[in-house]
């Protein structure tokens, strides 16, 4: 993935935040977090995994205003990798936004990381059930 570094001077003051890209391992949806772009240390993930909210392949939960700051996620969409779907619903005591990954890179990230979990998972059931 390359290296752009997003939301300077609105998130890990000044340096802003690198993308990436993954699954959850429970249901492999797409999961996307954010590392500070200086140290690569966790700064806060921008999806959510409730599993009773339908979801396409390429559509995230994003974690209502309390997870993020609204600025940093107007950065992101701002940026053309996520577009708005106008569908919402309840995370916690907020609302989360659902977005659609339109980034090529970051869904053929997250379709590798499925093939990978999904061999990984199908590894582990066959263990478990020998």
């Amino acid at each position: 993935m390359s290296r752009t570094v997003y939301g300077a001077g609105l998130a890990s003051y000044p340096a802003g935040v690198l993308l990436r890209a993954t699954v959850y391992s429970t249901n492999l949806r797409a999961a996307i977090s954010l590392v500070c772009a200086d140290d690569g240390m966790p700064y806060g993930t921008l999806s959510v995994n409730l599993p009773d909210t339908e979801l396409a392949d390429d559509q995230i939960l994003v974690a209502a205003d309390w997870n993020l700051p609204a600025e940093l996620k107007a950065a992101l969409i701002e940026t053309g990798k996520f577009a708005r779907t106008g569908r919402w619903n309840h995370v916690g005591h907020g609302r989360g936004e659902i977005w659609r990954i339109a980034d090529v890179e970051l869904l053929s990230q997250i379709a590798a990381a499925r093939i990978v979990a999904s061999r990984g998972k199908s590894t582990r059931q066959t263990a478990v059930a020998a």
